[in-house]
């Protein structure tokens, strides 16, 4: 029995030796890492989980640099699967899920708001949130919401996206407003009525007193739109 015990061990090493040098796990796991490093957007706050190798694989010796991607070519917040490739002659692909939270300081109402209000500074707070559970369109900077209006009511505590706000309604249906047209050198003013809500820079139909005839001008300001030829 220990002659044969002593055969199978040989076997073993044997196998082992012409198996040739093990790939290093650690190398492995170094450069996945330096790849999510790379990929991520610099300064960021972030949360890195998985890409854990497990420590007991063989595969052979790599004789090239190992190529480590994603399908998409890019690290994202969320859940992302990292391959890493051998080109050698013994090549090979392993794969591991890797995990990211990004965390950026978003705009965050500190009280509610019903539809039409103005938003304000003061109504306003910057907090921490991991954006991967955030919906696309989240602010940022109070200049991109400050002095535009809430297109619905919003709850106290959510955060602002581009689709609670509208720029802010300088004309309304119905009011009057003062047309400026003409071209360079000549302005002509009339007055006119609102025939829709119209923010600035916005392009609405505009029934001119004078002649009753109905035209297309731009919002400029409150209650004054322009026409220009």
């Amino acid at each position: 029995m220990k002659i044969k015990n002593l055969r199978v061990i040989w076997l073993l090493v044997c196998e082992t030796a012409l198996a040739g040098p093990m790939q290093s796990v650690p190398l492995i796991q170094d450069a996945v890492n330096q790849y999510i490093s790379n990929n991520l957007v610099p300064g960021g706050k972030y949360e890195i989980g998985g890409a854990q190798i497990d420590p007991r694989l063989q595969l052979p010796q790599c004789e090239q640099p190992l190529q480590v991607f994603t399908q998409s070519g890019e690290i994202k917040p969320g859940r992302n699967t990292v391959g890493v490739r051998c080109q050698g002659e013994r090549g090979w692909t392993i794969y591991s899920m890797v995990s990211v939270r990004s965390f950026k300081d978003v705009l965050v109402l500190n009280r509610s708001l019903q539809r039409n209000d103005v938003i304000r500074a003061e109504y306003l707070t910057a907090e921490t949130r991991d954006i991967g559970l955030l919906q696309q369109g989240y602010l940022t900077e109070l200049d991109d919401v400050v002095d535009k209006q809430a297109v619905r009511n919003i709850p106290a505590g959510s955060v602002l996206s581009k689709l609670h706000v509208t720029e802010l309604t300088l004309v309304k249906r119905g009011e009057r407003v003062n047309i400026q047209s003409g071209k360079a050198g000549v302005l002509i003013s009339a007055v006119g009525t609102a025939m829709a809500d119209g923010a600035k820079g916005q392009k609405i139909n505009v029934k001119n007193l004078s002649s009753q005839r109905v035209i297309q001008a731009t919002v400029v300001d409150s209650g004054q739109v322009s026409v220009y030829f």
